[in-house]
């Protein structure tokens, strides 16, 4: 029971430290709004899967690959900050939930109309 604590804990803790350190990355692909939608640990700590939107005019695939590229430098940061014994290695996901992605594009084809 206490893993699992542990686990969620872990998570909670690289979700509210993500996006400051993304805010760090100087990879030109990494830009625009990123928002981390969920962060989910490995029962061993090693691997943390962090799953992520894209909002606005970037190029959703460009900035996967681009966190992707940035993963390394990104766990340094966090594991600086955290100051876990053992930081999980950082893999991205691309999430687009279609619901928010057709309220977005409702949303801009309602901005042009008026």
């Amino acid at each position: 029971m206490e893993g699992i604590d542990r686990t969620r804990r872990v998570a909670e803790a690289i979700a509210h430290e993500l996006p400051a350190a993304l805010r760090e990355v100087n990879d030109p692909r990494v830009t625009g709004m990123i928002t981390v939608h969920t962060v989910v640990v490995s029962r061993d700590l090693g691997v943390a899967k962090v799953r992520f939107g894209v909002v606005g005019e970037a190029d959703a695939a460009a900035v996967a690959i681009g966190l992707r590229h940035a993963a390394g430098f990104l766990r340094r940061r966090l594991a600086s900050v955290l100051r876990l014994r053992r930081m999980p290695e950082l893999r991205f996901e691309l999430e687009t939930p279609p619901v928010v992605e057709d309220l977005l594009r409702r949303i801009a084809v309602e901005g042009r109309a008026s």
